[in-house]
């Protein structure tokens, strides 16, 4: 079963890079700084230092910050891997970048549900070992992030144009863009892989299969293979048809973006890359008019991000009913 575990963990790792390494170099493919693969790549291996390097301070939370560890077996974990891993192999396959944050705390409070309803008296709920006030934090935080990222790229890609235009080094940006545009995508890749790993390996150190540093590092590299080998499927949806990004409109995107992650995994709190990312291409396109932004499909990933707590959950309880059924 560890074997079994790790196992589903690297291919949830490997659905996580193909899904969301668009976060990271959508812009830039969008930009058309360089060919899809290359930045697919040069995503992964930022993912994958971002992992190495902290990985481990979003998994706690994840892993024993909504369920009790206790409750957090070998089989359980498996469970909550799985039903995560189906949701966002189907998205992938149809080109939404729906969030794999999503997807794990929703599978895992799926799993405090399936465990805590033999004990439901239809009184009271005090028995349930779900941590309800964590799980609203994280709730909370992830309405903050696409906000904030928002908020924070209309203000600079607003400040910065200004200010090119104002000095007539509008040019001298340009000359610069590409490196420019791959440093900050970068960053924001690099800060992809400190948040969002625990996705993939929070069940796996929570069933103490893995230490925490080892989880990372298996999770790392399941999410640069996703990245290089499918990432460019979601990555050229969000750079393409979201709206049209001049190279600095991704600057500003993604340093907006990386600001807003990096500051919640210093708090150890599992927030949406792709929340922050949408929420920053927005955010720019808005600088521009609200006529340059695709509403249709800002609505279709608004509504995929609703709609994946809520599915993984409902998964995760089907999958424990057919298992216990089972065996």
């Amino acid at each position: 079963m560890g074997i079994i575990i790790i196992l589903l963990s690297i291919l949830n790792g490997f659905a996580i890079g193909a899904n969301d390494a668009a976060n990271s170099f959508g812009d830039w493919i969008g930009a058309r700084v360089g060919k899809p693969r290359t930045g697919m790549f040069i995503c992964g291996t930022m993912a994958l230092l971002g992992a190495i390097l902290e990985g481990g301070k979003v998994s706690k939370t994840i892993g024993g910050g909504i369920v009790p560890p206790e409750y957090l077996t070998v089989q359980i974990a498996g469970i909550g891997l799985l039903a995560a891993i189906c949701w966002v192999i189907f998205a992938t396959y149809f080109g939404l970048p729906v969030s794999t944050t999503h997807s794990a705390v929703g599978a895992v409070a799926g799993i405090g549900i399936a465990l805590s309803i033999p004990y439901w008296t239809g009184k009271s709920l005090d028995f349930v070992p779900i941590k309800w006030n964590v799980f609203q934090k994280i709730v909370i935080c992830w309405l903050v992030t696409p906000t904030a990222s928002c908020l924070i790229a209309f203000l600079l890609y607003f400040t910065l144009i200004n200010l090119l235009r104002r000095f007539h080094y509008e040019k001298t940006f340009y000359r610069w863009a590409k490196v420019l545009l791959t440093i900050s995508s970068s960053y924001v890749a690099y800060t992809w892989g400190t948040n969002d790993v625990a996705n993939a390996v929070a069940l796996v150190s929570a069933s103490k299969v893995l230490s925490i540093r080892t989880a990372c590092i298996v999770g790392g590299s399941a999410m640069f293979l996703g990245a290089v080998i499918w990432g460019y499927r979601v990555a050229e949806n969000v750079g393409f048809n979201i709206t049209r990004l001049t190279p600095i409109m991704g600057v500003c995107a993604d340093f907006s973006c990386a600001f807003v992650i990096h500051f919640f995994t210093q708090l150890k709190i599992p927030v949406s890359t792709t929340h922050a990312l949408v929420g920053a291409v927005a955010g720019v396109g808005l600088a521009r008019g609200v006529n340059v932004i695709n509403l249709k499909l800002i609505r279709d990933i608004v509504f995929a991000w609703i709609a994946t707590p809520l599915l993984t959950g409902i998964f995760s309880i089907i999958i424990f009913y057919i298992f216990r059924f089972l065996f």
